[in-house]
């Protein structure tokens, strides 16, 4: 056997001790993707999930985690644990609805820009690169000044600064597809350019948009936490994983659980979208599964 075979040889077996390790992990972040998905399903539909509102206050104020409150209470007495299901449904939908304004602005836009090229391609772009010269959080506080400090704000704030990524990605698939042969066929048969974009560009450039989804989602997540801790996100009576971690952070030295739990919450969701995009843009890599 050569040392070409055995490099061969040595890189195959890398590649299958790889993917022996790696699909456990993906299995196991989609799993607890889709456990926080039904928590916030059912937490939207108003299903009570523990003994307690979200709301509701007593006497036991300040409470460590217990038996009857497993993550502790805060300084009003209301049940961790229940305002971290509730704050789920927040969290979870606006990681969510970032991602589908960024999919569906920015497939639009990205589509045009790639398959229109030329001067069209050029102005989308240089649009592009004026939207990412202004600042993401400068942004974001004028629109917080502007719309308000709500769910509305949040969700334009995040929606305007996410969609560029995805934009540049459908335009550099689209710059590569149309040129394939098939495009050409379909050109030649005297199909309109949106069937062609809708029937042949965007099913064989769907797997790299929907990876680059599976990014967003954890950033709006994350983005919205920080927004919220800092005091220019949501702010009460919303309850998200953000202020809640916003609302720990004033009892850190005596009551550490009040912001260990919610910002355990997000650097679990965090991660497990990170692990299953990881894991989908292998699946969907043709060189990977070759």
């Amino acid at each position: 056997m050569n040392l070409e075979s055995l490099n061969l040889v040595k890189r195959s077996s890398n590649a299958t001790i790889y993917k022996m390790l790696k699909m456990p992990v993906t299995t196991l972040a989609s799993g607890i993707i889709f456990l926080l998905c039904v928590i916030a399903i059912l937490s939207l539909l108003g299903l009570p999930l523990t003994a307690y509102a979200y709301d509701q206050t007593s006497e036991q104020i300040l409470c460590a985690p217990s038996l009857s409150h497993w993550m502790g209470t805060d300084e009003l007495g209301r049940d961790l644990l229940t305002r971290i299901i509730y704050g789920s449904r927040l969290s979870i939908s606006i990681g969510f609805l970032v991602a589908l304004i960024a999919f569906l602005f920015g497939t639009a836009y990205g589509a045009i820009a790639g398959f229109a090229g030329g001067r069209v391609d050029t102005l989308l772009m240089r649009g592009i690169d004026l939207a990412y010269a202004l600042p993401d959080l400068l942004v974001m506080i004028l629109i917080g000044v502007v719309v308000g400090r709500g769910t509305k704000g949040i969700l334009l704030a995040l929606g305007l600064v996410s969609w560029m990524g995805t934009a540049r990605l459908v335009r550099a698939q689209f710059l590569h597809l149309k040129h394939e042969e098939f495009i050409e066929a379909a050109r030649a048969f005297g199909l309109e350019p949106w069937r062609i974009i809708v029937r042949h560009l965007l099913p064989n450039a769907i797997g790299p948009i929907i990876v680059s989804l599976t990014f967003i989602v954890p950033s709006a997540i994350l983005a919205e936490s920080t927004l919220s801790f800092i005091g220019l996100g949501l702010s009460p009576p919303a309850c998200s994983w953000g202020t809640l971690a916003s609302e720990g952070w004033r009892s850190l030295r005596t009551q550490p659980y009040l912001i260990f739990w919610p910002s355990l919450f997000i650097f679990v969701t965090v991660l497990s979208f990170n692990l299953l995009g990881d894991g989908l843009a292998d699946a969907l890599d043709p060189k990977i599964r070759k």
